[in-house]
């Protein structure tokens, strides 16, 4: 038999092998929608043969976010969307036999990426009331912590992170030599962030991404911020041109036009803000932490509804998780794809 790594030889993974281009896609988080299409038309019309042939040039994509992030070049990597971002954190950053400590339930990619790397994952539990104990969380970073994960926010549950908590988890992370990760893949839909802590301790790594509100997820861009000496250090294990001419090339597209940002802003916040005044209104039980997603109490059974929702051209997200096996998790979009969500949603969930 050939050698295969143990830790990758014993490792789980799923996989979603159907076709979802005929479906109304409100599972993944993404823009159902996407960019505008005059705006991707035009982007469309100045591509060139013989830069396709080329290979990616990254360097003014990263001058740009230089610029807006108010940093420096040499503080930015370029990651295939925020997935190698946190494999890089792993691989990099990740001393084996040692802890990674995050919420749960949370994104699945950091306990995957625990197991690939030969790190204990150590995930703090939401209570009932989608609430984590901060004490828990503390105690749980320690000398054998190598990585602290803080979803800002968190998908699919939580409440949103205080200055004073996520302080004092740094610091007692750096106090341990660990490795702070903020992931910030739901910024623009947030009201907050934690990106100051970059500049003020040598522990923390902010990672986004352009796949949700900008609308790219098919294009696999993200980026990591932090200090020079972690991005350093993170540019090592990154392939020669880890993001490719498509995904450079429409990510510089969009920052050169900040008024697509805010109309697709606008558009979101239309869409959820309806969502919300329709459940609201008949009663529902919902939760919402500033992502581009609500979790919805429904009154049929998650998998039924499921089930008939998919019957009708529409994914939802379920969950066998105990703390979240009532509930559906629906992407928001734009108001014409909420009002078709909710006339399906109302006829398979009605009493």
């Amino acid at each position: 038999m050939y050698y295969v790594n143990p830790n990758i030889k014993s490792l789980y993974r799923t996989s979603y092998n159907e076709s979802r281009k005929q479906f109304l896609r409100l599972d993944m988080n993404e823009n159902p929608v996407g960019l505008p299409t005059e705006f991707f038309e035009k982007f469309i019309d100045n591509i060139r043969p013989e830069y396709v042939a080329m290979y990616p040039e990254m360097s003014p994509l990263i001058d740009k976010l230089a610029r807006y992030l108010e940093c420096q070049p040499s503080n930015i990597c370029l990651t295939n969307g925020s997935d190698d971002a946190i494999r890089l954190l792993f691989q990099v950053f990740g001393e084996p036999g040692k802890k990674v400590v995050s919420v749960s339930p949370s994104f699945e990619m950091y306990s995957v990426y625990s197991n690939m790397y030969g790190l204990v994952h150590e995930p703090v539990t939401y209570d009932d009331d989608f609430q984590v104990n901060l004490d828990q969380v503390m105690n749980s970073i320690d000398h054998d912590t190598s990585i602290v994960v803080l979803l800002n926010p968190n998908s699919p549950i939580g409440t949103a992170w205080s200055e004073t908590e996520v302080r004092a988890i740094i610091e007692k992370a750096q106090k341990n030599n660990a490795i702070v990760a903020i992931d910030e893949a739901y910024y623009y839909f947030s009201s907050s962030t934690f990106v100051h802590y970059v500049d003020k301790y040598d522990n923390v790594m902010l990672f986004r991404t352009f796949s949700k509100m900008l609308s790219i997820a098919g294009a696999r861009i993200g980026y990591i911020y932090s200090n020079s000496h972690l991005i350093k250090e993170a540019k090592k294990a990154s392939s020669t041109y880890a993001v490719n001419y498509f995904a450079v090339e429409i990510a510089e597209t969009i920052l050169d036009n900040p008024q697509i940002i805010e109309e697709l802003m606008d558009k979101e916040r239309e869409g959820r803000e309806y969502l919300l005044a329709q459940l609201e209104n008949h009663g529902y039980e919902y939760h919402f932490n500033n992502g581009n997603y609500l979790l919805i109490k429904t009154n049929k059974h998650p998998q039924y509804l499921f089930d008939e929702l998919k019957r009708r051209k529409i994914l939802i997200k379920v969950y066998n998780n105990p703390i979240l096996s009532d509930w559906i998790r629906v992407t928001t979009a734009n108001k014409e794809i909420m009002q078709i969500f909710w006339g399906s949603f109302k006829e398979v969930d009605h009493n």
